[in-house]
């Protein structure tokens, strides 16, 4: 039986379900039955590729957020109180702080103001390649961030 074998009712009609109906559903799910059987097996795998991408990409993202605060602190703190900090340490970390884009906006302004406090701190030849570092960094970021959309 063919859809067009239906006879038509008046629109607002409710004609009772009859045998017709139900053998029209079964001939279309027998007739498809190979494309619904892969839509079945295809679905759940989807979505379970979905959801482990997810979970990825969000546990990146909070290593990230560990990371990157953890450079923080190494460009802040001493690793004892007792001792001064590395400028050596503080040069690396200030290089590694460009591979943190999403964190540009407050990564300048602390880049910036750490420029600022340490202008006077240690050596005289190591302050020299730290304020250079700073300063490409900065460069960097500020040529970076004005490319992006999210500023």
């Amino acid at each position: 039986m063919r859809f067009d074998d239906i006879p038509d009712k008046p629109f607002g009609v409710l004609a009772p379900i009859d045998k017709n109906v139900f053998e029209i559903m079964w001939a279309w799910l027998n007739a498809n039955s190979g494309v619904l059987a892969l839509l079945l097996v295809l679905l759940p795998l989807c979505w379970s590729v979905y959801t482990h991408l997810s979970i990825k990409k969000q546990d990146l993202k909070e290593r990230r957020f560990d990371a990157y605060h953890k450079l923080i602190q190494q460009l802040v703190e001493r690793e004892r109180n007792d001792m001064p900090l590395r400028i050596d340490r503080q040069i690396a970390v200030v290089f590694e702080l460009r591979n943190f884009k999403e964190y540009f906006p407050v990564s300048l302004r602390i880049l910036k103001g750490l420029k600022e406090d340490w202008k006077d701190y240690g050596p005289e030849s190591k302050r020299t390649r730290l304020h250079d570092e700073l300063d490409l960094t900065i460069q960097l970021m500020e040529a970076k961030r004005s490319k992006c959309f999210w500023q």
